[in-house]
This record gives C-alpha cells, sequence and structure tokens, in this order.
C-alpha cells in the first residue's frame, strides 16, 4: 500500500516534493485536514494491515516498477480490532512509549502466531529493538519480515533494516536501502523515520549532493507540528556539509525557479549556512553570489553579507593568514594543486598540534577568475599568497602582486616579463630544467638518442622534431626555444632529445624504434612513467625528472634538486657541472625530514608537494612576526604586507627543493639541478 510519484524520483536540491500521496495533505470524507493525531491513529502504520482499505480510509496507491507490493494481509477481525489501537497508540507515542508497548506486541503475536497479522506485530518489535539501540535484533527481525516478499510491512521492514545498518556505522549500504523509499511512505511516522535516517546515511556516506537533496525532501515531508523541529535539525547538519557543494545546491535552486513558502524552503537554511561562512571568512566573493542568488532567504544576515559584499575592495590582514591560490584548469594543475596544498599544510605546520598558522585557500575554477580569486583570499585577512601550479596563473598571480603590492610565492615560474617587482617570489622551476640535465647526462654516458615521455605539452612541442610516422610524437618540424629558455637555457632539441612522446593513452614502446632511441627521459606524473617503465626495452636507460614520482629502477638516473627526492640516501650521486660536493647536505638531514613527512603523510612528497612545503616555510616567515590583531587601515595593512615581503626575503631556513637556506635578499630561490644513479645495473 505504498504511494509513488509519478516519475518514481525524488526531487533535486530545492525543487519541489516528488508529487506523490506521501507529499500531500490526507484529507477527511468532507475535504478538510484532519489532525495529526486523527491521521495517525486512522492510518494505524504505514498502510500496513489489511483491514485499512475498509476501515481507515486511506487508499493504496499504484506501484510503479519494480516488484509488485502484496496489496493486503489478511487477518482475521479478531486479530484487526486487538492491533488498530496499538498502532495507533505506537503512531503517536514518543520513543518511551513505543517501547513500552513490547509486551503488548508480544502478547498479540504468541496470541495471534498463524495469522498474517503478526507479521505487522513483529515489525514493530524490529522498531522497539532499533529504539532500545538493539540493532542486532532489530535487522535480523527486519530482515526476517522482508524476506516474506514485497510488501508494505516489508517496506517498513527495509526502513528499520537502513536505520539498523546505518545506526551500526554502515552508511552506504543504508543509504543503498533506504534511497529507494523516498517519498513512498504514506504514514507520518514511519516517513518521518525514513527521511532522518536517510539523510544520516547520505551525510555519513559523504554523498553530500544527495544529502541536500534529501533533506529538502525531509522539510517538505515533515508535518506542521515536526517542521521547526526538523529544520534545527538540517541546520545542524548543514554545517558539515562542505561549501562547495552548497553553493552548488543554491545555483541549482535558482535554476528551478520555483516559489515555495519559506518554513519548507530549504533555501534560506542554505543561505544562513553560507552567509555565516562569508562573513567568517571574509569572503567578498561568495557574499556576492548571495545577494544575486539567495537575497530574500538571507533574512536577518542580508545587511551584514550587503556590507561584506560591498567592500569587495577594502584591505585587510588578519594574523597569521596565508593565501593559497589553487588551479582547476586542467588535470594537470587539479592533481598538482592537491600535492601543493598538501605541502603548504606541512610546511605551515597546521597538522601539528598548538599551530598559530591559518591557512585560506580558493581556486580559479568555476565561474570566478584568478584576480576574483586572489581578491578573496586579501578580503579574508591573508598577508602573503601562495598561487601557481602552472604558467598562465603564475603569471596572473604576478600581475596581482604588483597591483595590490601584496607578497605572493609562486610555485610555477611566471613569464619572464612578470618577474619583475618588489611583491614578487619565485619558489618553483621550469619543468623543462631537470629534463635538460638528465638529457645530458643520458648522452654523456652514450644513452642517446633520447626520448622524452609525458610532460607538459609546450615542453614536448619544443624538444625535438619527430621521425615521419612516428607514433604518438610530436609533429615533425616542430622547432622554437624551449620553455628553459627564459631562464637562459638551450632548446632542448640541442640536448640530444631526437623524440618527444604524449602519455595520454597507453605507451606504446614501437614509437622507439626508428630513431633507435638509447635513452629516455620520464616526464610526466606517476602513471605516466609507471606505464612508460613497464613497455621499454631493457637496452634503453632510463631518466626520471621530477614529476615522475615512481621508484627509480636500478641503473636509472634521478633529478635532483637540494634534499629532493626524498626517498633515501643517495647512491653514486653526481653533482651538475660547477655544483659543490652532494655530500654537503647530510643524509640525516634528508631521513629527518622524509621521517617528519610519512608521519601524516602515506607515501613521501611529489615535487610538487615540496615546492609547496617551502613556499609554506617561506610564507610563515612572512607572517609569523607580524601584530596579532587584525586591521583593515589601509596603511597598515600596505606596512604589514611589506614587512612580510621584507621577512621573507631575507628568512632562512632547511628547504627542501633546494641546498640554498632561502632567497637570500633575492626574488628568484636559487636551485641547482642535479642527478644521481639509482644502483649499478638495471
Amino acid at each position: 500500500m505504498n504511494a509513488v510519484n509519478s516519475s518514481g524520483r525524488f526531487s533535486a536540491a530545492f525543487g519541489a516534493s516528488s508529487g506523490g500521496a506521501a507529499s500531500r495533505p490526507r484529507r477527511g470524507a468532507a475535504g478538510q485536514r484532519r489532525p495529526l493525531h486523527a491521521r495517525a491513529a486512522a492510518i494505524a502504520a504505514t498502510a500496513l494491515l489489511a483491514l485499512a482499505a475498509a476501515t481507515a480510509g486511506a487508499g493504496c496507491g499504484a506501484q510503479e516498477g519494480g516488484a509488485p507490493v502484496s496489496p493486503a494481509l489478511a487477518g482475521s477481525p479478531a486479530a484487526q480490532a486487538e492491533l488498530r489501537p496499538l498502532l495507533s497508540r505506537f503512531a503517536n507515542g514518543a520513543r518511551a512509549e513505543r517501547i513500552a508497548l513490547e509486551p503488548e506486541l508480544l502478547a498479540f503475536r504468541g496470541r495471534h502466531a498463524s495469522d498474517d497479522l503478526a507479521r505487522v506485530a513483529t515489525v514493530h518489535l524490529a522498531w522497539i529493538a532499533l529504539e532500545r539501540g538493539d540493532l542486532r535484533r532489530a535487522e535480523a527481525l527486519a530482515t526476517e519480515i522482508e524476506a516474506a516478499g514485497r510488501s508494505a510491512i516489508g517496506d517498513l521492514a527495509r526502513v528499520i533494516r537502513g536505520a539498523a545498518l546505518r545506526r551500526a556505522g554502515k552508511p552506504r549500504p543504508a543509504f543503498g536501502a533506504l534511497r529507494p523509499l523516498v517519498s513512498k511512505m504514506i504514514d507520518a511516522y514511519v516517513r518521518a523515520l525514513l527521511n532522518e535516517e536517510v539523510t544520516a546515511a547520505a551525510m555519513e556516506a559523504g554523498a553530500w549532493t544527495q544529502a541536500v537533496e534529501l533533506m529538502s525532501v525531509w522539510l517538505r515531508e515533515a508535518d506542521d507540528d515536526r517542521r521547526a523541529a526538523v529544520r534545527a535539525q538540517i541546520g545542524a547538519q548543514l554545517r558539515e556539509v562542505p561549501i562547495d557543494h552548497l553553493v552548488r545546491a543554491l545555483r541549482a535552486g535558482r535554476a528551478t525557479g520555483e516559489v515555495v513558502s519559506p518554513e519548507v524552503d530549504l533555501r534560506s537554511l542554505v543561505a544562513e549556512r553560507l552567509a555565516i561562512v562569508a562573513r567568517e571568512r571574509r569572503d567578498v566573493a561568495l557574499a556576492k553570489e548571495l545577494l544575486d542568488r539567495a537575497d530574500a532567504a538571507l533574512g536577518t544576515q542580508r545587511d551584514a553579507i550587503f556590507e561584506l559584499a560591498a567592500g569587495a575592495g577594502a584591505a585587510r590582514v588578519e594574523p597569521p593568514t596565508v593565501g593559497l591560490l589553487l588551479s582547476t584548469r586542467t588535470a594537470a594543475s587539479r592533481r598538482r594543486g592537491v600535492e601543493i596544498a598538501a605541502g603548504v599544510a606541512h610546511g605551515l605546520g597546521l597538522l601539528r598540534p598548538g599551530s598559530d598558522a591559518r591557512l585560506v585557500s580558493r581556486d580559479d575554477g568555476g565561474e570566478g577568475s584568478v584576480d576574483e580569486a586572489l581578491n578573496s583570499l586579501t578580503a579574508e585577512g591573508a598577508a602573503v599568497l601562495i598561487a601557481g601550479s602552472d604558467r598562465e596563473q603564475a603569471t596572473e598571480a604576478a600581475k596581482f602582486a604588483r597591483t595590490h603590492a601584496i607578497p605572493v610565492l609562486l610555485v610555477h615560474p611566471p613569464e619572464p616579463a612578470a618577474l619583475d617587482g618588489a611583491f614578487v617570489f619565485v619558489v618553483g622551476e621550469e619543468p623543462a630544467r631537470s629534463i635538460e640535465v638528465l638529457a645530458a647526462a643520458l648522452a654523456e654516458r652514450g644513452a642517446k638518442p633520447v626520448a622524452l615521455v609525458g610532460g607538459d605539452a609546450d615542453v614536448r612541442k619544443d624538444a625535438a622534431p619527430a621521425p615521419a610516422g612516428a607514433a604518438g610524437a610530436t609533429p615533425a618540424g616542430a622547432t622554437g626555444a624551449a620553455t628553459a629558455g627564459a631562464a637562459g637555457a638551450a632548446p632542448l632539441a640541442e640536448r640530444g632529445i631526437a623524440l618527444a612522446l604524449p602519455c595520454d593513452g597507453t605507451f606504446d614502446a614501437r614509437a622507439l624504434r626508428p630513431p633507435a632511441i638509447r635513452g629516455m627521459v620520464l616526464a610526466g606524473d606517476a602513471r605516466c612513467a609507471d606505464q612508460a617503465l613497464r613497455a621499454a626495452p631493457r637496452s634503453v636507460t632510463i631518466a626520471l625528472a621530477f614529476e615522475a614520482a615512481v621508484a627509480p629502477p636500478p641503473g636509472s638516473l634521478v633529478a635532483t634538486a637540494g634534499l629532493f627526492p626524498l626517498l633515501a640516501a643517495p647512491s653514486g650521486a653526481q653533482p651538475p657541472p660547477g655544483a659543490g660536493d652532494p655530500r654537503a647536505t647530510p643524509a640525516s638531514g634528508a631521513a629527518a625530514a622524509l621521517a617528519a613527512w610519512l608521519a601524516t603523510h602515506p607515501s613521501p612528497p611529489s615535487f610538487w608537494a615540496a615546492l609547496g612545503r617551502d613556499a609554506g616555510v617561506l610564507a610563515w616567515a612572512g607572517v609569523q612576526r607580524l601584530p596579532k590583531t587584525g586591521t583593515e587601515d589601509p596603511a597598515e595593512v600596505k606596512a604589514r604586507r611589506l614587512a612580510a615581503a621584507s621577512a621573507m626575503s631575507t628568512a632562512t631556513a632547511e628547504l627542501w627543493t633546494t641546498a640554498a637556506d632561502g632567497f637570500g635578499g633575492r626574488r628568484v630561490l636559487p636551485r641547482v639541478i642535479g642527478h644521481r644513479e639509482s644502483g649499478k645495473a638495471r
């Protein structure tokens, strides 16, 4: 006796309830809505009794799709008359009153063991076990009822089983059991249990989008006398939902264009939560979006959000705050961003108890821009910014640094013209630098011609012309200065690289045959490097550039910079031309750094994580001595940003990606790229 909406789905976030019987008020014979207690007494337990159609006046909705639902349970008139008041009391009772009904339900089941209605008593005993916290018994009794076949009491049993699974710490199977029943239960007290449990299961499973959708359903389907309590529960749950999911829900809700009454509109709760976040973070971009998309739903928060949005250009510094800008423009920049963020957090000491650092972050994706995201970070009080997981973003961030006189640490070098200015600091390295060093080292060993596999497209483009017909290789005739030419390096083709291959699909070793490749530089990520290693002939000498985060095979060459890579004590380290003794950096320093990292991470740091760590250390040097109170005074903000820039310029610390201990009064972190050999044979 389930009721299903015409589409068989529950609503989208902020959308209308599904339109089935569960979302409409039930009415008596005269067309008037009956009070809750009268309705609950009449439709005793999710239309479970066979006598419901005859005595309670509630029709059975048609079930669309799926297994057919048993239309009724055949119970004797005596059993019906005895069970009806028990279920009415259960429907209208509080937790303690329901538990107190257990002896009477057990007695009923004993007297009518052969009657179909004994199953109705059993499913309510399962519910009582759930209320008591006896989850195994609740699940066992519910499973027993479900096994008898699809029916109205079978659906109630499924609700109880799902609730038991969720409360036993199994949210994913609970969500799978409960979600198909949403908006299909007629009785208010059953529907209330379902909506609460399925929403909690979605939250605990991390299914954030579905959780917000289910909150909307729960709020709409709540009875009038319970709606205020449901709103309070949902308000508490929204504090656990990641902000980006709430923003998406807000956007999706506006797209529906639906107007609903305030007390059943989830938009107001989401807008309230986002308004609190915007004010705490001083997030100007979020404040503007709230005014644009949910002005009417902001309520008492509107004036504060309006003031925040209006102060988009206001200067602000909060102690001791560092802003991190990530890139979501490409898959590579997203991957780098995750690694950089982990490194920055480590460098700031955020994972250590008692850290005073504060990190705020934004990304440049979606509807925003680099300028907008950086403005948002400064509005949150960042005195130093970290940005630039690719050249494009680094160049835009450098321009922002000069325009707004705020120090920016760039994890990737910008265009050469953007390097000037007292507030632009370059921590990162040109990807081509390690490739050049490795290609030269391979050539010195006679392992040439050399193939470049993976890496940035612009580096591959300028690396070498490709032999005609080389599968997946750079097109013949590709010429021009390499990206590293900005730093005074020669084109990669002059380093003996004869072939440049992408790593977008499966690596094909046959591409190495026409030019008789003897050396191979792996410049892609771990996936790319791994498949190239598997396919490469044993006669080819391998060299791993900075991003190839895989275990180096014996006899291969590995690019080095300072302590990086933090894997083990160097074996057969070879200094770059003009470099000092590689033993000047103690192996114990690398071991200690690696141990500190592995205390909170499952694997050694990638090159981008190491760069992020160094940026975090230098950023902390810039902000740690600033005054401990925030300010919006323009002159004071300017003075603090200048003080942070000066502190970073002269700060000294043990860094991971360079043997230098800081900028040394300059704006580009000095770095010597070397290589080491892994073992003696491959």
